[in-house]
Parts: C-alpha cells; sequence; structure tokens
C-alpha cells in the first residue's frame, strides 16, 4: 500500500504532466455579457479544451472561513469569511479545482479565462504585500468577498488582494486573465501586463468589454478588429482562434435583438445560441495560430435578475439548471456533480461534498 507522501507525490507529478502542455492549448473559453432587455444583464460562459472537461458546483454559504492554497512565493497568504452566498464551479479533471466561473445572490459574478502572453510578465509582478491568492481561488474570492464591480476594483486598489501569479497551478506558471461583471452591466477586466503591471479595462455592455476570449491582451484584440468592417458579416474571420471568436462575438452581441414579451427560457436559448453561432467550437477543429485543437465542452448562461443559472454539456448534449434563490437556505458548504445531473435530472441537487 502506497504511503500518504507517495500518494500525495503522484497526484503532484500527475497534475504536473496533466497541465505541462497547457500553452500549446491556451486560447480556449469564451465570455458573452448582453443586456437582455427587462429580464436585465445575463452571461453566457465556455470551459473549452483538448480534452473533456468536468466540473462540480459548489455553494460557499455566508460565514464560511476560507484560506487560499499553498503561495509560497508571498509573504501574506489571503484568509477571508465568505461575505456573500456564492455559487461556483470547479474543473476537477484537468484543473484539479481551479475555479473558472462563480456568482453570488447579490447579482456579481467573475469569470477566469486563459491569457497566455501574461506568462512573460510574471517574473516582474512583485508581491505586493496584499493578501495573496492562488490562481484556482482567486474568482471564488471576489465572489464571496464583492457584490459590484466597483467594490472589487476598489478592493484591488486599496491592497485587499493580489494573484499569486508566481506560484502557478501544479508548479507551472500560467497567464489568466478575470473579468467581473453585475446586475447593473459594469465589467472590469484585469489583466498582467507588460513590466508586471496590472491593467484594469472598466466599462458595460455597450462597450467591447461585453466578449472575453484569449490571447491576445486587450488592446492588441482592438487593434485587430480595427481590420475588419463590423457592419459586413461575410467578411469577418472564421477560425476558432480567440482573437476571431473576439470579433464575432463583438459582432453578433451588437446585433442580437431583445424582446421585452419573451420569457426567460426563450431569452436563456437566444443568449445560448448568439453565443454558439460565434463562440462555440467544435470538436476536431484545428486553431491556425498554434496548430493544435480544442473543443467546448462546458457551458454556462445565466441571469442576474431572475437567478437562474444553467450548465450545458457538450459532450452529452445535456443540461441541468438551479436558481440562485434556492442556495440561499445552506448553511454549509455542498456540491452537486454537474455531469452525472445534467444526464438524470433538470435540476441540480446538492449534497455534502465528498
Amino acid at each position: 500500500m502506497k504511503s500518504f507522501k507517495q500518494t500525495a507525490i503522484l497526484a503532484a507529478v500527475l497534475a504536473a504532466t496533466t497541465l505541462v502542455g497547457v500553452s500549446s492549448q491556451a486560447n480556449a473559453c469564451s465570455r458573452l455579457i448582453a443586456d437582455t432587455g427587462e429580464h436585465g444583464i445575463s452571461v453566457a460562459r465556455s470551459y473549452d479544451w483538448g480534452e473533456r472537461l468536468s466540473s462540480v458546483a459548489k455553494v460557499s454559504p455566508v460565514g464560511t472561513k476560507r484560506s487560499t492554497r499553498e503561495v509560497p512565493e508571498y509573504s501574506n497568504p489571503a484568509k477571508w469569511v465568505t461575505k456573500h452566498q456564492t455559487l461556483y464551479f470547479e474543473e476537477v479533471e484537468t484543473f484539479h479545482g481551479t475555479t473558472g466561473e462563480a456568482m453570488n445572490v447579490e447579482g456579481f459574478a467573475a469569470s477566469m479565462l486563459y491569457q497566455d502572453p501574461s506568462v512573460k510578465f510574471i517574473d516582474d509582478a512583485a508581491d505586493t504585500g496584499a493578501p495573496a491568492l492562488h490562481l484556482s481561488d482567486i474568482v471564488p474570492f471576489l465572489v464571496e468577498n464583492y457584490k459590484t464591480v466597483d467594490e472589487a476594483v476598489q478592493g484591488f486598489k486599496a491592497g485587499e488582494w493580489q494573484i499569486a501569479w508566481k506560484t502557478g497551478i501544479a508548479g507551472h506558471r500560467h497567464g489568466f486573465h478575470v473579468s467581473v461583471q453585475d446586475k447593473s452591466g459594469n465589467i472590469a477586466l484585469f489583466q498582467l501586463n507588460k513590466g508586471g503591471e496590472i491593467k484594469i479595462h472598466q466599462g458595460d455592455t455597450e462597450s467591447d468589454l461585453r466578449v472575453m476570449a484569449n490571447a491576445p491582451l486587450q488592446q492588441d484584440h482592438r487593434a485587430y478588429v480595427k481590420q475588419f468592417d463590423m457592419t459586413d458579416a461575410e467578411k469577418l474571420p472564421g477560425s476558432i482562434s480567440s482573437r476571431d471568436r473576439n470579433v464575432r462575438g463583438l459582432y453578433n452581441t451588437a446585433n442580437t435583438n431583445w424582446k421585452n414579451d419573451a420569457q426567460w427560457p426563450a431569452i436563456r436559448g437566444k443568449m445560448k445560441s448568439m453565443f454558439d453561432a460565434g463562440n462555440l467550437v467544435g470538436q476536431d477543429i484545428i486553431d491556425p495560430t498554434n496548430g493544435v485543437t480544442y473543443a467546448t465542452w462546458e457551458t454556462y448562461v445565466y441571469n442576474f435578475d431572475n437567478g437562474e443559472v444553467t450548465y450545458f454539456n457538450y459532450d452529452t448534449a445535456t443540461q441541468v439548471s438551479v436558481n440562485m434563490n434556492d442556495i440561499k437556505q445552506f448553511t454549509k458548504p455542498v456540491c452537486a456533480d454537474l455531469v452525472s445531473q445534467a444526464l438524470e435530472q433538470d435540476r441540480m441537487v446538492f449534497s455534502q461534498c465528498k
């Protein structure tokens, strides 16, 4: 029988092996935000990768004592107590418990996507002394502690948090960028830039921040978009590359109309079709910018006003939903296996985390 130490070492090796090829698949995932008329602000976000992904939904109740994973390169590891009832989604197969999406009952959410160009700036990103967050924990931290975009931005500027870039995941450094969005339609995008500077882009659903993809950095996305006539869909780029998905996402979000008399299921369907039309990545398609393939495995569509959240699994063509009002009852952390539940039922059922 293996000792605990041997088992831990084996797990670390497997994690490192899984993530060592990350940079070749880093142009994956998209996030769109739209003002859907009387239904308010809605979000669609995908988890894309070269291998199948599998996520678990977790609830962090108010009052839960939390601490970040080990960040040995930083002097002040973050500890906090959950302020806002939060639903978050951990990917448990490839990214070993990293959270890419979370939302709270106050109408605030965060998204983390790959941003590979930031990797080369990590050496210059100094420890500021602020509470440092492991990359796996940054999204739930933000949503458990803040309820508006302005709060999260001011919290960063006040030194309430920083990202532990140098720690990475499973012993490897990674470039990510983080978006926060709220029910008023405000958006902020945090990106690591040259010199280790965190550049904060702020806007709303009328700005280009309504679309989030991966490489390049936001200023370079803007330069690329200028090459196209955004009124002529026939001349828009068609590849699965991040920069092309960004262009198509901007076009589709600008040209989708929202009827005020539609029920939420119809709005949800329209959000998903808008997303799929420009940002869904089909299996086996090659990205011409890096020569690799990746696919959309999971997508989340949610609405801040009515609290509905739906998980879509593209591997099995199934879905399962929950309402944020239903998670208010929990006083202890609970979990739901999204892949299995989507196959068996239409509403998420939470139980003690395993």
